[in-house]
């Protein structure tokens, strides 16, 4: 029994023992199993495909230029050339951490190698497979902290594939949840980012601060700091924006952002007297002296700029700004601002147009295209440049038109002076090139200079030889010096004020009967540039002016176009109301009755209106009275007329639609009742004329091509601002050029209804002075013969060969035959030849119509010695 029991307990210890040591031996190797798949996975595939995306991340921060101009991102920007130079590495990221996930799906780096997959998308710029990425990790890990990881990139690829709501969306879902340092730090900064993006500082400050308290990296905490003193001095918060910047330089920051967190300090701190202003003005040109700011001159000459026009000091501004032009070399985004900083001045300080004018076209020419607001910039260039284009061609213009009232011999004295003026500069400008050109050939010892004279003429060691030679001695020296002057000033001619390359404009438009000799020989200078020689400048400068009538027309009429044109920048564009009345009124005075009256008298309406009440009256008074039929006048009255206008248009488009369907349908007569209907209703509407038009294209239908020509000859001589008035010329022309050619193909069909008036024709060539004497001679014979009968001639060209007088009328085709006899029969002297053919005959008023298209007078001979010579 003992036995029996002792063997069951020895059985079941076996079998106990037995289960653990297969336990244990199924753990051993599972753990064996999970700790070579972690250690082979980390510090293989994963090490490798992390250190790739390290080197991606260094790079772009390396090729990352800061713009200090502007407030820095919360994120380095990610440029395309930057990735395009490390895409083998992101391809390799995704292939060894796939290499991850694959072989090694047991272990605790799979989801992090999702991770580095997803990222390797997002900055390839592969953002939906980047989201798709981040997504599987969020929906499948078990480990917070890789799917909080996750979810943060996932806002931030959102926010840059434009889907800022569901940016909005991860970080609702982010925000409930625990986060360890550094995601919070990572989601801070993306919530940041968002927000300077949507230009929300005030979330971008709350976020970012919060950001760098939880900073590790000193390095980032300076660029943080700089950006928040950057985002409160833009706020006006420049106690705030001081301290952050002190910040940035406790945190041991790059030399570059070290220099321009000093630079920024001296712009923000706070300032109670004359002393501190000095005190900073001190500091900034301890700046400049300071050797290691050499690259930055520039940018310190822009700030004191700044600085200077913040406290209210734009002239010493402009002189530093210029100064940062100069020192700029190589950088066009900085040599932008600063021109564009002047271009501002120009435009918003001094009213200066012209000058402004030339720093935004330096502005267009130098600034990268890819600079935020560079389309405004580039817009308000092209208005300046238009506004400068209008004002050069009325004193160009003026000053040609004063030229032109010069007698002969005066104005041909008056062009060889100038000639021999530029021929004299010319000569200067060679003689200065060959001496320096000798003097940069030439070399020397020359003598020796002390110091105090060498401090007191700006030449230093740097300029000098072993030998301490004199300056001007030195080769070397005076190549360097010339190369340093032309950079700055370029090639200058030996001249008073030859620092000024902007000569005095041309007269003044206000004025413009005043010319003075500059003036005239600017005009003359810009004329005469690409003649080769006297003889040829003096014609092409004679070329130029207008002398003949309708030279003067012209020139007249590019200065009336000019000045509606400045008018309406001035007004618009630039709101300077001053001077767009005195130039609308110039515009009046100059050229009373010109086509721009009606509009320019309502805009003085207009800009009057606000302020001077009686002074808007009067232009309303002048305009209702002169123009009462022109839309301005319709505005004036009733400011609400292009509202009710444009619903009355509504209505007849709708009448049109309808009675252009029964015209196609050749329903012509129900379209004509609809035509009139509309018509009658609405007669002065902007929709009219389209209407008038159907109305025409019915008529001819019914009645023929008679009426249609007629219709449209009406249409065009009522309506001379219509806006189908070339449209209604093109289908007069059409049809007499059709009938013309219909009528030549066919041969005239003349029409044999003669009771109805009738002309005499007389056909002559167009020979010498055949159309003086001929016409004279005709007057003469009617004045003798027929001086109580009140006939009228005209002179018109029949062909390129033949013209004709046309006498009318006669009421009666006897009456017309019996002046015929009365002229065959009489000894009128005309000059009559064998070779010379003379043609005339009588012609009703419809045949001539048709005589005058076919212009063939043999057909109508036939035709006349048939019917009215029997």
């Amino acid at each position: 029994m003992l036995k029996s029991i002792s063997l069951n307990i020895l059985t079941l210890g076996s079998i106990v023992s037995l289960l653990i040591f297969g336990a244990c031996a199924s753990y051993k190797k599972n753990f064996f199993s999970k700790t070579y798949h972690n250690t082979t996975a980390r510090y293989n595939s994963y090490f490798i495909a992390n250190e790739d995306i390290a080197e991606v991340e260094t790079a772009i921060a390396t090729d990352h230029k800061n713009n200090y101009n502007k407030i820095l991102g919360v994120f380095y920007d990610i440029d395309s050339s930057t990735i395009n130079g490390v895409r083998t590495q992101l391809d390799d990221a995704i292939v060894k951490a796939s290499l991850s996930i694959q072989r090694h799906e047991n272990s605790n780096w799979v989801y992090p190698s999702y991770f580095l997959v997803g990222k390797a998308r997002y900055y390839g710029g592969d953002f939906e497979n980047a989201i798709t990425t981040f997504k599987y990790i969020i929906k499948h890990s078990e480990d917070k902290d890789i799917r909080h990881q996750a979810s943060v990139s996932l806002m931030r690829t959102f926010i840059d594939y434009n889907e800022q709501n569901n940016a909005v969306a991860v970080a609702d879902y982010i925000r409930k949840e625990n986060l360890n340092k550094i995601n919070m730090r990572d989601f801070l900064l993306t919530k940041a980012y968002l927000f300077q993006l949507r230009e929300d500082y005030d979330n971008m400050v709350r976020n970012l601060s919060q950001a760098v308290e939880v900073e590790p990296k000193k390095k980032n905490k300076a660029r943080y700091y700089f950006t928040l003193g950057q985002v409160y001095q833009h706020l006006g918060f420049d106690s705030e924006a001081y301290n952050n910047y002190k910040k940035c330089l406790k945190s041991n920051p790059e030399y570059e952002l070290s220099f321009y967190a000093k630079l920024n300090l001296a712009q923000v701190t706070l300032l109670d007297q004359k002393v501190d202003l000095k005190k900073i003005r001190n500091y900034f040109k301890k700046l400049l002296r300071d050797d290691k700011n050499r690259d930055f001159v520039d940018r310190i000459y822009f700030e004191m700029a700044n600085f200077e026009i913040k406290h209210n000091n734009p002239d010493l501004a402009v002189t530093y700004l210029k100064s940062s032009i100069q020192e700029s070399v190589n950088n066009p985004r900085q040599k932008g601002y600063a021109y564009l900083k002047l271009g501002e001045l120009y435009y918003e300080h001094y009213k200066d147009y012209e000058l402004a004018q030339a720093y935004y076209d330096s502005t267009v020419s130098v600034l990268p295209q890819d600079e935020e607001g560079f389309e405004k910039i580039k817009e308000r260039s092209d208005i300046l440049t238009d506004f400068v284009d209008q004002l050069n061609t009325i004193q160009l213009q003026d000053s040609l038109l004063a030229l032109s009232e010069m007698n002969t011999s005066d104005l041909q004295a008056f062009l060889d002076n100038v000639i021999a003026e530029q021929d004299r500069i010319e000569k200067e400008k060679e003689k200065e090139a060959r001496r320096i050109a000798r003097q940069t050939a030439s070399t020397g010892s020359g003598t020796r200079v002390n110091s105090a004279f060498s401090n007191a003429f700006g030449i230093n060691d740097e300029n000098a030889t072993e030998g301490d030679t004199w300056y001007f001695y030195n080769a070397a020296a005076v190549s360097t010096g010339r190369s340093q002057f032309l950079s700055k000033w370029g090639n200058r001619i030996l001249e008073d004020n030859w620092r000024r390359s902007q000569k005095p404009a041309i007269g003044n438009f206000t004025q413009p009967e005043v010319i003075t000799p500059i003036d005239t020989a600017t005009v003359i200078d810009e004329v005469a540039q690409e003649a080769p020689n006297s003889e040829d400048r003096t014609s092409a400068l004679m070329a130029n002016i207008p002398l003949t009538e309708d030279a003067k027309a012209e020139s007249l009429k590019k200065i009336e176009d000019a000045y509606f044109k400045l008018g309406g920048i001035y007004n618009f564009q630039l709101e300077e109301k001053e001077n767009a009345v005195q130039t609308f009124e110039t515009l009046l005075s100059r050229f009373p009755g010109s086509e721009y009256e009606p509009e320019v008298l309502y805009l003085l309406y207009l800009i009057y209106k606000p302020s001077d009440g009686i002074k808007a009256e009067s232009y309303k008074e002048q305009l209702t009275e002169t123009y009462p039929k022109s839309i301005y006048a319709k505005l004036a009255i009733n400011p609400n007329y292009k509202e009710e206008s444009n619903e009355t248009a509504l209505r007849l488009q709708r009448l049109y639609k309808i009675a252009y369907d029964y015209y196609l349908q050749e329903d012509f007569n129900q379209a004509k009742l609809l035509v009139s209907r509309g018509l009658q209703q609405y007669p002065d509407n902007e929709f009219s004329d389209q209407l008038k038009i159907l109305g025409i294209l019915i008529d001819g239908k019914i009645e023929g091509q008679y009426k249609y020509q007629y219709e449209l000859q009406q249409f065009i001589e009522n309506n001379p601002e219509s806006s189908l008035l070339d449209y209604a010329n093109s289908l007069l022309a059409a049809s007499r050029d059709f009938k013309t050619k219909e009528l030549q193909r066919k041969g005239a069909q003349y029409i044999t209804y003669f009771d109805q008036p009738h002309f005499f024709i007389f056909v002559y060539p167009n020979l010498g002075s055949f159309s003086e004497i001929i016409p004279a001679l005709i007057e003469n014979f009617i004045n003798e013969k027929y001086g109580n009968q009140n006939l009228k001639t005209g002179n018109l060209t029949l062909n390129e060969g033949f013209s004709i007088v046309l006498i009318n009328k006669f009421d009666t085709k006897d009456q017309a035959m019996k002046f015929y006899d009365d002229f065959n029969k009489s000894d009128i002297q005309l000059p009559v030849d064998e070779t010379i053919p003379f043609e005339n005959f009588v012609i009703t008023e419809d045949n001539f119509q048709i005589f005058f298209q076919t212009k063939k007078t043999e057909d109508y001979l036939k035709f006349f010695e048939q019917y009215y010579k029997p």
